[in-house]
């Protein structure tokens, strides 16, 4: 009987760790929610992950990321949509793709329902490719039998993501590229230029002005304290890293990212487009309340807010309305309130829950809009203001060269 490692939140909201036997994961489930623990994060031990992974010792490395599980889902969703069911189709795959990585994976992922694991435990085998939450959004799927409209929910999360992903980029690449070769103009005066002009200065007797003076304790500051600044940085990093391995310590920090103005509101707003349209979703398929809440819980990628959400579900669980719950422990805010309690009151609460997700998209949309035009316009303005020191810097030297020859 396979182990599983957990961490739960139990009725005080004390988080705990621990580990149980099941014969799986929906057992291992059950008996902590008997034992009144609201589980946070459940997986397979690492003995029994790494079985699932290497399968046999001539299992092929496979490689992919977001690309790879688009591409995978697509295919998938074209199969089963017209009435493929989900094994022949990945059989399939595995025998006629042209990409060799889609087939080693199809090949795989049949292999793995051909020894009795269900979908959403052949994808856990391979994070690299597979994000949890997509593993969760298949699971549900799963335990209604209708994969279909959650392969389209998927393909939707994963091209919105990569569209706005290359939106950022292609908003950044020219401030970027512009900071940068200011910068490398800034260096080659403060290490070329200026050693000289300070040399002819001397010789001559001039004065350095105010501009170049500025430069030159700029360039100090980057030679002395660039180093120290570099270091420091690399262990507040270090630090986090080792405080973030604790479940405590993970909720301190998720719970203090939230607090970063707009970048807390952007987490925030990402983790509400989750949960809500994974609820839509479920509702939309058949799938009981209590099975919807657990299953969007563990989409919920911030612990502070994954804690909340649990305590939000037991509450429902108890029979609270859904729309009192979230308000209770801060998950949505009072427009968002008023939406999901006519769901309350007239038992819809797929449109309720479209309806909140497709608000805070528009509002994630702006923020991260927003943040955008804001890195944009800092990094502007700090090449041209490095560029206007470094001009003013020369000329003034010049000016300073020429009055000390004519003198």
């Amino acid at each position: 009987m396979p182990n599983f490692s957990y961490k739960a939140v139990d009725k005080s909201g004390k988080v705990a760790e621990g580990s149980i036997s099941a014969a799986d994961k929906r057992a291992a489930l059950r008996s902590l929610a008997a034992g009144g623990l609201n589980v946070l994060k459940i997986s397979q031990s690492a003995e029994a992950a790494s079985r699932v992974k290497k399968g046999s010792d001539d299992e092929v490395v496979i490689k992919g990321g977001e690309k790879t599980a688009l591409a995978f889902f697509r295919k998938l969703l074209q199969l089963c949509k017209s009435g493929t069911p989900v094994g022949d189709a990945l059989r399939g795959l595995s025998q006629r793709s042209l990409n060799k990585n889609m087939t080693a994976l199809s090949r795989q992922m049949y292999k793995s329902l051909s020894e009795g694991r269900s979908l959403a435990q052949a994808m856990e085998a391979y994070p690299q490719i597979f994000e949890k939450s997509l593993c969760h959004l298949v699971e549900a799927g799963e335990s209604t039998a209708n994969l279909v409209p959650v392969f389209e929910n998927i393909i939707d999360y994963l091209e919105n993501r990569r569209a706005l992903r290359k939106q950022v980029v292609a908003a950044l690449v020219y401030p970027a590229i512009l900071f940068t070769v200011a910068f490398a103009v800034v260096m080659l005066f403060l290490f070329v230029l200026l050693p000289q002009i300070e040399t002819m200065m001397k010789s001559l007797g001039g004065q350095m002005s105010l501009p170049v003076k500025i430069l030159m304790a700029f360039g100090d500051f980057m030679l002395a304290g660039g180093p120290v600044i570099l270091v420091l940085a690399v262990l507040a990093v270090l630090v986090v890293i080792k405080i973030r391995r604790s479940p405590n310590g993970t909720l301190a920090t998720d719970r203090l990212f939230l607090k970063i103005p707009l970048l807390g509101k952007i987490a925030f707003d990402a983790d509400v487009c989750r949960f809500t349209n994974l609820i839509s979703t479920l509702f939309d398929s058949g799938v009981n309340t209590t099975e919807t809440f657990r299953l969007a819980e563990k989409s919920v990628k911030n612990s502070d807010i994954r804690a909340r959400f649990a305590l939000c579900r037991t509450a429902v669980n108890d029979g609270a309305p859904v729309s009192s719950s979230f308000k209770k422990f801060g998950l949505l805010g009072d427009d968002d309130i008023d939406v999901i309690s006519v769901g309350d009151r007239t038992g819809d609460m797929v449109e309720c829950f479209k309806e909140v997700k497709n608000s805070h998209m528009e509002t994630l949309g702006a923020r991260v809009k927003f943040a955008i035009s804001a890195l944009s316009a800092a990094a502007l303005l700090s090449a041209f203001a490095l560029v206007f020191m470094v001009a003013l810097g020369i000329v003034s030297a010049v000016l300073g060269l020429s009055q000390s020859l004519i003198k």
